[in-house]
């Protein structure tokens, strides 16, 4: 069986060139995440386009997500050298400017720091690597005591985790991001710094408008966890979301971090639960940044997040600035493909809860068919793609093949767990024949295999059919 649990892999500098993500596709890689943090509207346009040309030569769809900045704070341009601060020094940063001068303050991107920030709050930077705790505020330079230091280089990320910050979750920036992502046609969108249900829904609402005029299909939204206020509000934020990408990185400064393995896998399992797709992202094989193999520790935390039962686990400077891109993409696609031959990451009846719809009855009849070995897969027409979510909750240990209307639609399925598509159309009258005959080519089932049917009636019902 094909691997479940699907891979993005953030493209940069070390992954942009068809070549490599060539290899990456053939790896494993599902999704490609382009992260607008960083880089142009032109670069990223020829990342877009390496992408689907890479995607073509490897003949393997690939989804695009577009990761917007939001609200992040960050160091503008220090030395090509970096700076070195030490434990127990006084250091500056200062609003207002772009680059460093020897001697002088390090630069922040965000105009209002030095308002939102008050003394004694801590002052993280470079993921919590690096803590000071701030000590003065005189107009725009802020002042701050290093306890734990370290090497910092340009845009390095900033975390004020005891501060309110002003500004929106969703930015000018970030409104014309999306603007030239929807005109480029992404598949889905991440929203960082979620803390409101309200700004996704305003996104929604730009995304609705602008694919009407284009007439292109909309993109689905991934709400990223990363504050404390998110945690707080999950199941309000995940109600109006598409899916989740539990972000540990700025979520571990945000919080304590021991508390972040926990909100993991309680996130995770309230995903699942509710059909949702979840991704596990940041520092899953680090270590790969630099060395061509990974760390024992960083193999069970992938081979976790599967058991776990997590859509998509990602690898973020890894394949994005690292050495070994593709080589990160292959490690992550074994270590997932082990733990999925595992029986641990098997669902039990006894885990799975009614709901009392439709939907779910089917699926539960299925999953029992599937742990029963009476059907080798699972085929559903794009009318009942809610049916498949159902069955998907499950994680049942067949694929799970889904026609859609379009090429649009059948790439933001590749960030669901289980779930593969084709373009087909719905039709209940050829259906089953136009399915069967692209399983057979596919090699997807053999003389023998019995595959369940869900078409639509003449009356609009569902129909189950095995054969």
């Amino acid at each position: 069986m094909k691997r479940r649990t699907k891979i993005i892999a953030t493209i940069g500098p070390a992954s942009s060139s068809v070549t490599v993500l060539t290899r990456m596709i053939k790896a494993g890689m599902n999704v490609a995440r382009l992260n607008f943090s960083h880089g142009d509207y032109k670069e990223h346009a020829i990342l877009m386009r390496h992408i689907r040309q890479a995607s073509k030569k490897a003949g393997q769809p690939v989804a695009i997500l577009q990761d917007l900045q939001g609200p992040k704070i960050r160091l503008g341009v220090l030395p090509v050298e970096g700076v070195n601060i030490k434990k127990g020094e006084i250091v500056k940063f200062q609003t207002g400017i772009e680059h460093y001068k020897t001697g002088g303050a390090l630069p922040v991107t965000y105009d209002n720091l030095h308002k939102d920030v008050k003394t004694g709050e801590r002052l993280f930077l470079d993921d919590g690597l690096i803590e000071t705790e701030i000590t003065a505020i005189r107009g725009k330079v802020i002042s701050a005591k290093v306890k734990n230091g370290g090497h910092l280089s340009s845009h390095k990320g900033i975390n004020v985790p005891d501060s309110k910050i002003s500004t929106s979750s969703f930015t000018e920036k970030d409104h014309e991001d999306l603007l030239f992502g929807l005109e480029n046609e992404v598949d889905w969108v991440a929203l960082s710094f979620v803390t409101t249900p309200a700004v996704v829904m305003k996104v929604r609402d730009i995304i609705r408008a602008k694919c009407r005029a284009l007439k292109t299909v909309a993109p689905r939204i991934v709400v990223k966890i990363e504050r404390q206020e998110a945690v707080e509000r999950f199941l309000d934020i995940l109600n109006v979301a598409d899916g989740v990408m539990i972000a540990r990185g700025d979520l571990g400064v945000s919080l304590r971090p021991e508390e972040v393995p926990v909100i993991q896998k309680e996130f995770v399992e309230i995903c699942r639960q509710t059909g949702k797709p979840v991704i596990v992202a940041t520092h899953m094989l680090q270590s790969m940044t630099d060395n061509p193999r990974a760390t024992r520790a960083e193999v069970s935390d992938v081979a976790n997040a599967v058991i776990d039962h997590t859509d998509a686990t990602m690898l973020s400077g890894e394949s994005a600035t690292g050495k070994y891109p593709d080589v990160s993409v292959q490690t992550m696609a074994a270590v997932i493909d082990e733990a999925e031959a595992s029986r641990l990451d098997d669902i039990s009846f006894y885990q799975i809860h009614d709901v009392g719809d439709i939907p779910t009855a089917i699926a539960q009849t299925l999953h029992v068919m599937v742990e029963n070995g009476q059907i080798d897969l699972i085929a559903s027409s794009s009318t009942y793609h809610a049916v498949a979510d159902a069955v998907n909750i499950f994680r049942p240990n067949v694929p799970i093949i889904l026609a859609c209307p379009n090429q649009a639609v059948a790439r933001q399925m590749l960030l669901r767990a289980g779930i593969y598509s084709v373009v087909l159309p719905d039709d209940p009258g050829t259906f089953i024949h136009r399915m069967e005959t692209f399983l057979r080519k596919e090699k997807w089932i053999k003389k023998g295999s019995r595959v369940a049917y869900l078409i639509s009636t003449p009356s609009g019902e569902i129909q189950l059919i095995i054969r």
